[in-house]
């Protein structure tokens, strides 16, 4: 293809040509330039040049060409001189020359006859009109170009495939042996006489007994676990996964493979088995143990060269599940030692955690994680594998972990005498921040302590730490669990339940003893310590905190309401979502809603959490519920005596959360 020569192609700029100052054309109005043609040799090749000029300009005696196409039979190129007499080269089609998403030659006209039919013969069209014949060889030009562009681009994606191993050879029985679900297909009869049955996993004929549809059971024969079909009722099962395989390209780059797998047992004896790749992503690492990925994915279009593209697979929504799309599989561990060997990932335990639950998972954030959190390898050899897979796929994990640390101790903030606590119950990120909470209060949690914590989905660990500091875990365990099953059906007077949940109970426990410290109370007695009436007793504290000792805390707090409100302040579907700007606004917040809020005054001005302030849109004055924010976590809401929230306020605070919690907190985790 030859490209068109700038420097020679300039020397034709303006031919001097004369216009007859009586021709109609140039009273045309509703045309912009007049089209005068001719063709040239041009650095050996035969080039057509089509001179644009400004009809105005031209009735004005202006006559020089504004635009200049130069046309071959390979290549086109447009040389324009803009009104302050600069050149410009432009490579737009002739269509595309004037304004955007306007057609250029609606408005341009052939001087003559004769430089029309010049253009129909250079582009060999003489049916077409001489505009119509310049698009279809600029088209024709346009998709070569395009052509050569996409073989080129195919070209590297071949040279870049050529190191990949083939498929491995047992990678397909692998999938039916141990990834795939198994039958047994049979031929239902009434009574009790064994029946003849199909089974997918050892492909024999077996005699079932006591099989019922789509209950589980065990083979016979190799007593392998399989799912009871009836043949009646069973006209098409299919089954399909997701299967990842590591290669090693070189000593610094991995690739990995995506597998799909599709099963369909129409015809169980010969059922149809495919096994496709479907995606690769290379994996290039440096010595500073920099990771870059890079992606293509296996096109079911029509390609020259290759069906492999660069990019990750199109899908059409990222809130819909695309099967085709899916990178999390199960893994293929055959040879994987040997595949992670002289890597960083060398020592990963990638196949030890992928054998806990061999379910599917995804690899590249393990590879990731990996580099920057290397106790993962102790974690995953300790057990502790709840831990290591929220430090490796949710953000909060990894805040728990101190990643510079050199030991266990360092670490995870524990010593060796306490692994048998944490290993017992495989603890989570939660329940380990706890753990390391009370260890530094002297306090030794066991395992149904860490339990019980998240079982009642305790959010807020001032609530369980704060009564630990008067009591055993033991006591205060059967405590809340005690008033939340004597109270869990009171109803506030506005038809709500006073406590949703037990952790409801034990945040206003926790309300309770701190209010009750303030006040003198002498919680080395139970009495006090554990109230009877866990309500009653709240509220009357409530009543006699001081509150007189918040008012020197007003100025802080008005000072912070105007960033407060840039962060928090929402308004949707008839409900606002406010801070407070000053002390006495949430003294008269918890008043008027009959809760302890005006207790928070003090942990308000000092920092340690955000009030928060529910109210009608309508009615933007009046409270209608309260919530307590910390750490990015929505600790608590309350309405009128402590009534959990409506499903209106519930789907406002989920789609509030969406909008300004999470990109917080994944701001402050990166």
């Amino acid at each position: 293809m030859m490209k068109m020569n700038k420097k020679e192609c300039r020397k034709f700029g303006n031919p001097g040509l004369r216009f007859n100052s009586g021709n109609g054309l140039l009273l045309l109005g509703q045309m912009n330039h007049i089209v005068r043609t001719t063709v040239k040799n041009i650095a050996g090749q035969r080039v057509l040049i089509v001179y644009f000029y400004n009809r105005e300009k031209i009735s004005k005696g202006y006559v020089e060409p504004e635009y200049m196409l130069f046309q071959g039979r390979d290549d086109y190129i447009t040389l324009q001189y803009t009104d302050d007499g600069k050149e410009k080269w432009r490579e737009a089609s002739l269509d595309n020359l004037g304004e955007r998403y306007a057609y250029f030659t609606k408005k341009c006209v052939f001087y003559r006859k004769r430089d029309e039919q010049v253009v129909t013969r250079f582009c060999r069209h003489t049916l077409l009109s001489g505009f119509d014949a310049l698009n279809d060889l600029q088209e024709k030009i346009m998709n070569a170009r395009l052509t050569e562009r996409i073989k080129a681009r195919e070209r590297k994606i071949i040279e870049r495939m050529k190191p990949v191993a083939p498929v491995p050879r047992g990678l397909k029985s692998w999938v039916h042996r141990e990834i795939l679900p198994h039958y047994i297909f049979y031929e239902y009869k009434g009574g009790k006489k064994p029946m003849k049955g199909y089974c997918t996993a050892c492909r024999h004929d077996v005699l079932v007994s006591g099989a019922k549809h789509c209950l589980g059971g065990k083979c016979p024969r190799c007593g392998k676990k399989i799912t009871f079909k009836a043949s009646g009722k069973s006209q098409r099962v299919w089954n399909r996964a997701t299967v990842q395989v590591l290669h090693k390209i070189n000593g610094n780059e991995l690739v990995l493979r995506i597998f799909k797998v599709v099963k369909l047992l129409r015809n169980w004896r010969e059922p149809y088995f495919s096994v496709y790749e479907n995606a690769r992503i290379f994996i290039r690492y440096n010595e500073g143990k920099q990771v870059s990925i890079e992606q293509y994915y296996y096109s079911y279009n029509i390609c020259y060269f290759t069906k492999w593209k660069k990019g990750e697979r199109p899908r059409f929504s990222n809130y819909q599940y695309s099967f085709e799309g899916d990178t999390c599989g199960y893994l293929y561990c055959e040879k994987l030692e040997s595949v992670l060997k002289d890597t960083p990932w060398q020592y990963s335990q990638l196949e030890r955690f992928y054998r806990i639950d061999r379910e599917a998972l995804e690899i590249i954030p393990f590879l990731y994680a990996y580099l920057r959190y290397p106790a993962i390898e102790y974690l995953i050899k300790l057990g502790l594998t709840k831990l290591a897979a929220q430090i490796i796929y949710d953000y909060s994990g990894r805040n728990v972990i101190n990643e510079s640390g050199k030991n266990l101790r360092e670490t995870l903030g524990v010593g060796p005498e306490d692994l048998p606590v944490l290993q017992k119950i495989n603890v989570n990120t939660r329940q380990l921040e706890l753990f390391q909470e009370l260890k530094k209060q002297g306090v030794r949690a066991d395992e149904t302590l860490l339990i019980w914590y998240q079982e009642r989905s305790i959010t807020a660990k001032d609530n369980i730490l704060i009564p630990l500091r008067y009591s055993t875990p033991k006591k205060i365990m059967c405590y809340v669990d005690e008033q939340y099953v004597r109270l869990k059906d009171k109803e506030t007077p506005y038809g709500v339940w006073r406590y949703e949940k037990p952790k409801g109970v034990l945040s206003e426990y926790k309300d309770y003893l701190v209010m009750g410290g303030h006040l003198e109370y002498d919680f080395s007695d139970s009495f006090a310590l554990f109230p009877k009436n866990l309500p009653e007793a709240h509220d009357q504290a409530s009543k006699l905190y001081d509150v007189k000792k918040k008012a020197g805390y007003d100025q802080v707090i008005r000072e912070a309401y105007k960033n407060l409100a840039e962060k928090y302040r929402m308004t949707k579907n008839g409900l606002t979502i406010i801070p407070p700007k000053t002390a006495k606004e949430i003294v008269t917040e918890g008043h008027t809603l009959h809760h302890c809020v005006h207790t928070y005054v003090e942990r308000v001005a000092d920092g340690k959490c955000v009030i928060l302030f529910i109210r009608k849109t309508a009615n933007i004055k009046e409270p209608f519920y309260t919530l307590e924010v910390r750490d990015g976590q929505i600790v608590q809401i309350h309405g009128d005596h402590h009534g959990a929230p409506t499903p209106e306020v519930k789907k406002f605070l989920e789609l509030w959360e969406r909008k300004k919690l999470q990109p917080m907190r994944i701001l402050k985790t990166a």
